[in-house]
This record gives C-alpha cells, structure tokens and sequence, in this order.
C-alpha cells in the first residue's frame, strides 16, 4: 500500500495493488451485503425490522442513513468494477500459433 500526501494539503490518497482474484471477491462480498441491505430495507416498508439498523447508524455518528449506506454500497461496486474491468482490458493474451486457441 502506497500513501501520497501532498504537502500544504489536507488530502491524501492510498493506492492499494490487488490481483484479480481478491478484487473479485470483494465485489462479490460487497454486492453480496448491498443485496442483502437492501432486501432488508425494502424501501422503507418495514421500519420494524430496519429500525435498530437505522439507530445504531445514527448512534454511532455514522454520515450515513441505511438508504444512503446502501446507495454508497452500490457506487463503490460500480468503481471497483470498472476499476477492474479498466485494468484488464489492456491486457494482451500471449502470442501463439495463430491457428491455435488462445491460452492464459
């Protein structure tokens, strides 16, 4: 992990490499929990079963409300993934007999 701070600013970004296997699953953990947030929340129909949810968020100074959490989930998917499919596609299979399959 790479952390870059420019100096006079209160900013800083990490850069964390990760191969293709663990960035995979990561988006499938994180979509995994959005789904299940979300069929939780159902849009607001059962505040009886999101209520503890939506207290601990709001007790725990969280930013964030479960409707909000659960659309941030889903941005950070959609960038890991094109994260993912950005740093792939430039990526050349081998060269090889051109009457054979490709092989990776």
């Amino acid at each position: 992990m790479t952390l870059i701070s420019q100096p006079g600013s209160d900013y800083q970004i990490t850069e964390i490499t990760l191969d293709a296997g663990h960035t995979r699953d990561i988006i499938h953990l994180l979509t995994d929990v959005h789904s299940a947030l979300d069929h939780l929340y159902l849009d607001g129909t059962a505040p009886r079963i999101t209520a503890p949810a939506e207290d601990y968020l709001r007790e725990s100074g969280s930013d964030y409300t479960l409707p909000a959490m659960i659309d941030a989930l889903g941005s950070l998917i959609n960038q890991l993934a094109w994260a993912m499919r950005d740093a792939v596609v430039h990526i050349d299979p081998p060269r090889g007999d051109p009457s054979e399959p490709v092989q990776f």
